[in-house]
């Protein structure tokens, strides 16, 4: 360990690096946007002539096509030879600019000279601001040199040599007005604070240089799990929209568990019923923090001891609108299935909005957070950053009536991140999705035709039957839990009808069920006993009951009795079985009847799952960073840990 002259001596050696790098990077970034911005003027100029999104013309060109040309080439030569190496090397020097600052208050340092520990710790900041330096003088010195500066600042080819170069290729012309048209615009300053801002690539580079504290958090974090915690770091208040078995709950308790360490206390999480018992044991299962449940009879007394102590509170949404007068202020407020907040008029939603008012730090966690109609998202994204809504209104709102996509995808990317099994579960077993069509038996049909004219009474009229007779879903149901009962597969059945969970049950051989009166606490311990019990092969669930946040990898094939309304019903149920966890295939059987109302639901799903993928599947944030994907294990974060422990 050095002493403490060694250690005041490396400070100033810091701190002096710090400043000549920092003018170098300016010198650097103010060439690239003197490019960007003379590129972006002849493009502007272009278009007053010819309209939006015009391509200079290479065979008959005007005065305006060979300045845009000629501006061009000369960002095409900037961004090859200075841009490109200058974005590596801000990538260094914000690690150092962290960890210097992390090394500011030397004076506390100094007082506590004996603790072992601070020092440890403080020394480990200087060597990481140290060698973010000598990485970011490296690229200076080998890429940015003064002679390529002067070089790239002055143009090396005339008007009529670009125009040359223009009519033989013109791919890298093409591909600068693309960057021209992502990057420009919303700049509005230096190269460094454009990257801090609005546009996807910045966020990723951004987040990929936040620290995350663990603190209290004893769980290990894949890299785009750690990824996400810091994304919800960086921007304070976003939308995670992982799909469902990805982790969302951990990242959102490594968030939390980062600001404890920085001294938050008041962490509050909504979520249904249904989990919050889970909620509960993640707390306690991942962290150090304490879970206080306000829920039940004694909310009121656990809502005035989490006032006073803190920790994570866990309530549900019909007890939120309840409690949220006596919340005042929350240092991290988590609504786990946010799409359940969706409608702006529910009480929910209402009491969402305030909680999530009161709070710096807010995590929407939903991995639909679009089932049925794009306002629904907005609405999601109003309560998180609502300044994004202009701009998000503009795109939608367009008075040519053409909603683009990635326009819309690109604007999110401040408050939206998402990633899917498919983008990071590359080690999840695969997935089998079998429609099982039946024929009506003539009682079905005579079912059918009696149900009353509403779509609920027909939908069970198909199901498994009444008591009095035995229906064509019945008959196939009993073979596909036959197969699956020879081969020793657990089988977990979905229905939204209480009849026919009853039904499944009777046929089962009186399997356990979980439906909408199953207490939190009653749920968890059903799925213990599924998952753990060998003798156990069957578990019935009302599917808004048990298709939210639980977990059943213990579980191999899925059967949904009918077709829903909404896709993400359907998703949030098989996700419980095909997850992060899950080792062996996964089959889906889906019960369904011709020649009835379940034809046009089936097309009504495929509709909507395409409005999602539209709008919602995607993040840009995500395609920004090989981070934000990646499935390794957090080297970085283990060793950290490590050193901690050491020190």
């Amino acid at each position: 360990m050095p002493g403490l002259y060694s250690l005041v001596r490396r400070r100033w050696q810091v701190l002096s690096s710090s400043k000549t790098a920092q003018a170098q990077l300016d010198e650097a970034e103010a060439l690239v946007l003197q490019s960007r911005t003379k590129a972006s003027q002849a493009k502007s100029r272009l278009e007053e002539h010819r309209g939006i999104g015009a391509l200079p013309n290479a065979e008959n060109p005007q005065s305006a096509d060979i300045e845009l040309i000629a501006a061009l080439d000369e960002y095409d030569q900037v961004r090859r030879t200075v841009e490109v190496p200058l974005e590596e090397a801000i990538h260094f020097w914000k690690q150092s600019e962290e960890a210097r600052r992390e090394t500011r208050d030397f004076g506390n340092v100094a007082r506590s000279i004996f603790m072992l520990s601070v020092r440890s710790l403080f020394f480990q900041q200087l060597l990481i601001a140290e060698t973010g330096l000598k990485a970011t003088t490296h690229v200076l010195n080998s890429k940015l040199t003064k002679t390529v500066l002067k070089k790239a600042a002055s143009r090396t080819s005339t008007p009529d040599e670009s125009l040359l170069k223009y009519r033989r290729n013109n791919a890298s012309f093409i591909a600068s007005l693309e960057r021209l048209h992502i990057q420009l615009d919303p700049l509005g300053g230096t190269l460094i604070r454009g990257l801090q801002g609005g546009l996807p690539a910045g966020i990723a580079m951004d987040v990929e240089n936040t620290r995350l504290i663990t603190g209290p958090l004893t769980a290990s974090l894949r890299r785009y799990q750690t990824f996400g915690a810091r994304y919800l770091i960086l921007q304070e208040r976003a939308l995670l929209g992982d799909d469902m078995g990805l982790g969302k709950t951990v990242q959102v308790l490594a968030a939390m568990s980062h600001l404890h360490a920085l001294g938050a206390r008041h962490f509050l999480v909504v979520a249904p019923n249904s989990v919050i018992i889970n909620w509960c044991r993640e707390v306690e299962k991942h962290t150090e923090m304490s879970p206080v449940l306000l829920h039940g009879p004694e909310r009121d007394e656990r809502l005035a001891q989490w006032r006073i102590e803190g920790g994570v509170a866990i309530t549900t949404y019909g007890t939120l609108s309840k409690l949220i007068d006596d919340i005042e202020t929350v240092d991290y407020f988590a609504a786990d299935e946010a799409h359940m907040a969706k409608n702006p008029a529910a009480i929910r939603s209402q009491a969402v909005a305030q909680a999530a008012d009161r709070s710096q730090y807010v995590a929407l966690m939903t991995g639909t957070a679009l089932e049925n109609r794009l306002s629904e998202m907005q609405y999601l994204v109003q309560i998180v950053q609502p300044g994004l809504m202009p701009e998000l209104n503009k795109i939608i709102d367009h008075p040519s009536g053409v909603i683009k996509p990635e326009d819309v995808v690109r604007a999110l990317a401040p408050a939206y991140l998402r990633r899917t099994q498919a983008d990071v579960l590359t080690e999840l077993p695969e997935r089998v999705e079998l429609e099982e069509w039946v024929d009506l038996t003539e009682a079905d049909k005579k079912a059918y035709d009696a149900a009353k004219i509403d779509m609920m009474s027909r939908r069970l009229a198909v199901n498994v039957g009444d008591g009095t007779r035995t229906s064509a879903k019945y008959e196939r149901l009993s073979e596909i839990l036959e197969e699956h009962a020879d081969a020793k597969r657990k089988v977990v059945v979905f229905s939204y009808f209480r009849q026919t969970i009853e039904d499944v049950c009777a046929l089962a051989g009186g399997a356990p069920r979980i439906t909408g009166d199953t207490s939190g606490a009653q749920r968890q311990q059903i799925i213990d006993e599924f998952s753990t019990d060998p003798t156990a092969t069957v578990l019935v669930s009302q599917i808004e009951a048990g298709g939210l946040g639980i977990n059943l990898q213990a579980a191999q094939v899925v059967i949904l009795m009918e077709a829903q309304f909404k896709p993400s019903i359907e998703w949030q149920a098989i996700a419980r079985v095909h997850r992060m966890g899950q080792s062996r295939s996964v089959m889906v059987h889906r019960l369904l009847a011709r020649n009835t109302i379940e034809e046009r639901l089936v097309q009504l799903i495929a509709e909507k799952t395409q409005i999602f993928k539209h709008f919602a599947h995607d993040s840009s944030v995500r395609d920004a960073s090989l981070m934000a994907v990646d499935t390794s294990g957090n080297f970085e974060m283990d060793l950290q840990r490590l050193l901690d422990e050491q020190s």
